[in-house]
């Protein structure tokens, strides 16, 4: 799992001139990546959380509307949007779907055909219910869930403890969190000019404009493989 001194590590062994000076301390590198890296990643590989949504709390209700309702992040993470509402098993039952599952082989010819039925129906009944994401953190039910209690699936932005950061993903986040540090970096170095300054540690060579400049690229190149990423396997099935 992905921690915060991973990539701090990671980002001050890459950055680190031989005096080890960095303008930024280890919270103020922090800072930066949950405010820049993070959303970025986010917006490729977001997060995903369930909550429950309690209709008669009036925490949850939006004035003026009663068919619309409030759901919350524990962590109040930014919600990007609703994957999936599950409402109470009961819809299904109207909807002529079975009550329990099959006891034996033969059976289950009968109990998939009982809930293919049930399935394709629901969609034009009256037991059918839609939902709509509306920012910040508010759903639309149609028709409306009244006293029934249900779950909403999201999509978020990733934790800040970086917990769910997918191991596949950690070293691309790491490049992104260090090249959003890198532009930060440069542009502070930049201000000084491309000169060198004097610190306790002795003379630092700035080249804060290739600094800035490399950082730039490198999100660039993070940012195209995240994209690439998200594209979908393509499978050709050669007769």
């Amino acid at each position: 799992m992905l921690n915060w001194n991973t990539v701090l590590k990671y980002i001050k062994g890459r950055l680190a001139l031989p005096s080890t000076f960095i303008e930024k301390n280890d919270e103020q590198i922090k800072d930066w990546i949950i405010m820049t890296a993070i959303p970025g990643f986010s917006d490729y590989f977001p997060d995903e959380e369930y909550t429950s949504v309690l209709p008669t709390n009036p925490n949850y209700a939006v004035p003026g509307k009663t068919n619309v309702y409030r759901f919350f992040d524990e962590e109040e993470l930014d919600i990007y949007s609703i994957k999936e509402c599950y409402f109470s098993i009961g819809d299904e039952f109207i909807t002529g779907h079975p009550p329990f599952g099959a006891f034996n082989f033969e059976g289950l010819k009968c109990w998939a055909l009982s809930v293919f039925k049930s399935r394709f129906f629901k969609p034009f009944s009256d037991w059918n219910r839609t939902y709509h994401f509306y920012e910040p953190n508010q759903v639309m039910v149609l028709p409306d869930a009244g006293y029934e209690n249900f779950v909403v699936h999201y999509e978020r932005e990733q934790p800040h403890d970086l917990r769910k950061i997918p191991s596949t993903m950690k070293r691309i986040f790491m490049e992104l969190a260090l090249a959003e540090v890198m532009i930060q970096i440069g542009g502070i170095r930049s201000q000084y000019g491309d000169g060198r300054l004097t610190t306790p540690f002795g003379e630092i060579p700035l080249n804060g404009e290739t600094l800035k400049s490399e950082g730039t690229e490198l999100k660039r190149e993070t940012m195209d493989k995240l994209s690439e990423e998200t594209i979908p396997p393509i499978i050709i099935d050669i007769m």
